[in-house]
């Protein structure tokens, strides 16, 4: 009778510490997914703020570049162009046929269009020579008549030499428009040119 209760209570304290084993083994396993889950918590937070940051540097740039192309546009001056346009005026298209004589700059000064150039010669009679298309050179420029007149009344041009001045002249616009009607040639526009010349 004393052996059967010691052999139950054996089998019993047997059965408890068995229990206790795997219960401890399953709490093992647990925490070992648990250190699973954490492990690939740890690393998608790592991925995705590794991605954020990412993306922050490319918006950066992305916010650099955009500031470096509106600092371009501002430093090109695409406003200065504007403002410097002469109405009815091409001064690109301005231009003789001499390769002694070439147009410098053109710039509107409230009605009058300054023009600067410079000359390879010094003497009048061979400079006026190489002024025999200016009259064209004039007409080809202007690309509508009525605006030009209404805001121009003449083409003052300084023709430089090595930095000094060789001669100074005047076009009026009415010469102009007389030339493009047909009622002045070439020849009588050139003339009066010379009139105006210091």
């Amino acid at each position: 009778m004393e052996r059967r209760k010691i052999l139950l209570g054996s089998g019993a304290a047997l059965t408890t510490a068995l229990a206790g084993c795997t219960g401890s083994g399953s709490n093992d396993d647990d925490s070992d997914d648990d250190n699973d889950d954490t492990e690939s918590i740890t690393d998608n937070d790592s991925e995705n703020e590794t991605e954020n940051s990412g993306n922050e540097t490319e918006n950066s740039g992305n916010e650099t570049e955009n500031g470096d192309e509106s600092d371009s546009e501002d430093s090109d001056g695409t406003d200065e162009t504007a403002s410097t346009d002469i109405p009815g005026f091409d001064s690109s298209k301005l231009s003789l046929e001499s390769d002694k004589v070439s147009v410098s700059s053109v710039e509107q000064a409230d009605s009058t269009v300054d023009v600067a150039a410079t000359s390879g010669i010094t003497d009048y009679q061979k400079l006026y020579a190489e002024l025999e298309t200016l009259a064209e050179a004039h007409e080809s420029a202007i690309v509508d008549t009525e605006a030009f007149a209404d805001a121009i009344d003449s083409i003052d041009w300084v023709v430089d030499h090595d930095a000094k001045r060789v001669v100074s002249f005047s076009v009026k616009t009415d010469w102009l428009v007389d030339y493009q009607n047909g009622d002045l040639s070439a020849e009588a526009l050139l003339e009066n040119v010379k009139s105006t010349a210091e």
